[in-house]
């Protein structure tokens, strides 16, 4: 049997009330020179549009099956990151344990990073070896959604994520892989593969957002690929890991962060920022939606500070 492949682009439809749902783009800025200031491209989302078409090879010919293709692809694992933010610092990721570091473009033709405010990022470790790192900017639910995965976090109510697996056991499938495929301008694209009980040969193939397909590849524990030419062109190096920080001793509620090496004694603002990121996030895993709406606007405030500093500095 050959293999339905699901493609589109799905959005989502208005919130019922005041609220209107939005949805950004899942991607990575700052791939190429570009003068211009970085915009997210945030779009108002209304209706779905998907088409059913089949999958072939690329020769016209239908795939035996998804491992035709493994040697242009490179297994990778999920990082603990919090958010990436590019600056006068450079091209910092921010780790869940605190760790800050800083990257450059594997590839010397990647072009100059422009500057852009933190958000919200999965980032892929490539496991040949090489160590690349692939952050591709998402929402902030998927990747909280994501970390409370990896660390095997119980959520109060089931997520869709969890709903897809289950649909997809019911129907005598299996999920096999999830690859990261390839970026049109700023988005990036992934594909889950699911086959057949007893029959590899037998198998769908789905165009997803990497943030949805590398979440359900977490909880189904199935490999996570990246397109090997895209790893090594858009993948960054680690040049430098900044300082940690720990957990107080005996601190059994949300995370009281300290900076290990502080010499002026005074309070850090990155301690700050930190704490405030953690407990937004954690907040959102709990459901606890008020009072993470409180920490983000903490947050939000934090960091207008830090800009109008910032500022001041070079007038």
């Amino acid at each position: 049997m050959g293999c339905l492949k699901v493609v589109g682009l799905c959005s989502v439809p208005p919130m019922i009330g005041s609220v209107n749902a939005t949805c950004i783009r899942t991607q990575f800025l700052g791939l190429a020179p570009s003068k211009a200031k970085p915009n997210l491209n945030l779009r108002k989302c209304k209706t779905v549009h998907c088409s059913f078409n089949s999958s072939s090879n690329g020769s016209g010919s239908m795939p035996q099956n998804f491992h035709e293709k493994d040697d242009d692809y490179v297994n990778s694992s999920v990082v603990e990151a919090v958010e990436v933010k590019s600056g006068a610092d450079g091209f910092m990721m921010k780790m869940r344990d605190g760790r800050q570091l800083r990257c450059i473009h594997n590839n010397p033709h990647g072009g100059i990073i422009p500057d852009y405010a933190p958000h919200p990022a999965i980032v892929l470790k490539m496991e040949d070896g090489t160590g690349l790192l692939l952050p591709i900017i998402v929402l902030e639910m998927p990747s909280v959604l994501l970390m409370a995965a990896v660390r095997n976090v119980q959520i109060a109510r089931p997520t869709l994520y969890q709903v897809v697996k289950e649909m997809v056991d019911k129907m005598g499938y299996k999920i096999r892989v999830v690859r990261v495929t390839k970026r049109v301008q700023e988005a990036y694209f992934a594909e889950l593969y699911i086959s057949k009980v007893g029959n590899e040969a037998e198998f769908l193939s789905f165009d997803l957002r990497p943030s949805d397909a590398i979440n359900i590849a977490v909880r189904c524990k199935v490999p996570i690929q990246v397109n090997k030419s895209l790893a090594y062109s858009d993948g960054m190096r680690v040049i430098e890991s900044g300082k940690l920080l720990t957990q107080s001793p005996g601190s059994d509620g949300p995370l009281i962060t300290t900076e290990m090496d502080r010499p002026s004694g005074k309070p850090c603002t990155e301690t700050k920022e930190f704490n405030l990121l953690h407990n937004m996030l954690k907040a959102v895993v709990e459901e606890r939606y008020q009072d993470a709406a409180l920490w983000r606007d903490k947050l939000n405030q934090l960091r207008a500070g830090k800009s109008v500093n910032n500022r001041s500095w070079t007038v």
